[in-house]
């Protein structure tokens, strides 16, 4: 959908270079050519799925540094820093890679329903079924990401095919939720209840569709549709939280939808580069939970942790020292290069962010997120991990969250499941307000903050407390739709206050 004139001569100047020899003849495949088999339309399929892992400014790593803009983390790049200060703009060049790559999605995902549409009798029924499931359920996850961030968008349906024919985003909240509602529905019923290759399946779409009739405010619905989920689709939470990200247990059970990573398979297409992001550079790269001596060569080694989380924040969320998910979602404790291989351990009073070189402390106050980071891998570069998107424990949350803006007690079970999971106690009242603090706990570092607070209406609430700002909740809940998009397509209008 990102229509930026730049990209379009960088793309027209891409394709000049790689014609070496002006006198071949190109071999150019078009939509309208392609689709000529199962083969093609299992290749598009593929495709289709590629712009949510695209290189250092991916869609995981751009969720992750918008919700520095509430404060909760920062970094040593400058972008989250300034997101934290609220300096960001509507030119800023993370929002704008974000926009981009999403929109490519979506026009991606609409390429092949289209083709779906037009060319149907290339295919057979069983292949023409899960790819029309898979692009149902890929078009209202690229959209859910973008639709938390900026809500008022552009909707998409066809593919690109001429400049100046754009969509507007007049009315562009409701559309996209009807959207999005529309082909969650046919996922969950052209998906299959199991899947391979980490493929979406009926119980993910119903999971996102559970979300997504959250932001419509329909409770009721996600309440019913969050409960399919959990009551009949025979899955199970993990017993170990730690199993909802390692590489063990990818694409099983709890965990619905994950990118899928892994460099072996893909050197530098598909891999986890956000290790590279979140690892601090003096820690060795062993195993900071059993303390096993490292490789030294694992860590990133370009700054100390790009993304680090708030110290306050941290000591708020997890007050409960005895929350399960802390030595999941953060490395507290590691062997320091700098230390000599020394154990150094998080503490909040700590004089120092990180352990300089040749330095005598052994205690650091970074709040390092580490539920991308893997161990003694040789190098940043070899990672394996997946990003997961969706797990069984969105549906839990939902179903308490829907319960909770009905006054139903029946959140309480889903609501203290996801506690009992984290080793933490229940609770005996279902209120908004722990929901919300449990969908933070749980997901934290995700990158999913900062839709939760503009769904929760605590967008304003959370940045005075953690980066100690007083802002407009109107303009702050969303993020500026980005000018470069604004510029291209006349039709489009900047949000409130932007």
């Amino acid at each position: 959908m990102f229509k930026s004139s730049l990209l379009i001569a960088a793309a027209v100047m891409l394709s000049l270079t790689e014609c070496k020899n002006l006198t071949e003849s190109p071999d150019y495949s078009s939509p309208d050519t392609f689709f000529a088999n199962d083969s093609d339309l299992k290749a598009g399929v593929n495709g289709a799925y590629r712009p949510l892992n695209y290189e250092w400014f991916n869609s995981y790593y751009n969720r992750c540094v918008i919700d520095c803009a509430l404060g909760i983390q920062t970094g040593y790049e400058k972008g989250p820093q300034y997101y934290k200060r609220g300096q960001y703009v509507a030119t800023d060049e993370y929002i704008l890679a974000f926009w981009a790559q999403i929109y490519d999605g979506i026009n991606r995902v609409n390429v092949i329903l289209d083709a779906l549409d037009t060319k149907g009798a290339n295919f057979t029924a069983d292949v023409a079924k899960q790819s029309s499931g898979e692009m149902h359920f890929l078009r209202a996850m690229y959209m859910y990401q973008v639709f938390g961030v900026f809500e008022n968008i552009p909707v998409p349906i066809r593919p690109t095919k001429e400049l100046g024919v754009y969509e507007s985003n007049a009315g562009g909240k409701d559309k996209a939720i009807a959207q999005m509602i529309a082909d969650l529905s046919a996922a969950e019923n052209e998906l299959p209840a199991t899947g391979t290759d980490g493929r979406p399946t009926k119980w993910a779409a119903k999971t996102l569709l559970a979300k997504v009739l959250l932001e419509k405010g329909d409770n009721a619905a996600a309440k019913a549709k969050a409960e399919e989920v959990v009551n009949t689709s025979g899955l199970t939470l993990f017993a170990d939280f730690a199993n909802t990200v390692d590489i063990t247990h990818e694409n099983q059970n709890e965990r619905l939808f994950e990118i899928q990573c892994n460099f072996d398979i893909s050197p530098w297409v598909n891999y986890n580069n956000m290790h590279a992001h979140f690892t601090p550079t003096d820690w060795d790269g062993g195993d900071p939970n059993t303390l096993s001596v490292g490789d030294g060569v694992t860590a990133a080694g370009w700054g100390d942790a790009w993304i680090v989380g708030d110290i306050n924040w941290r000591k708020d969320m997890f007050a409960d020292a005895n929350d399960k998910r802390i030595p999941v979602t953060f490395m507290s404790r590691y062997r320091s290069k700098n230390a000599g291989g020394e154990v150094v351990e998080w503490d909040p009073n700590a004089a120092s962010s990180f352990i300089a070189p040749g330095s005598a402390d052994r205690k650091f106050n970074n709040v390092i997120f580490q539920k991308v980071i893997e161990y003694n891998i040789g190098g940043w570069q070899y990672t394996k991990k997946n990003f997961v998107l969706l797990r069984l424990a969105d549906a839990y949350l939902a179903h308490a969250e829907a319960c909770a803006n009905l006054n139903d007690a029946a959140g309480l079970t889903t609501l203290n499941a996801i506690r009992s999971r984290a080793g933490i106690t229940p609770v005996n009242s279902l209120t908004k307000d722990a929901v919300f603090e449990e969908w933070m706990r749980e997901f934290a570092g995700d990158g999913w903050a900062f839709p939760l607070c503009r769904r929760f209406g605590k967008t304003a609430e959370i940045i005075q407390k953690y980066a100690g700002r007083q802002v407009d909740g109107t303009k702050y809940r969303v993020m500026p739709i980005p000018q470069a998009e604004i510029l291209s397509n006349a039709t489009i209008t900047q949000n409130t206050g932007w």
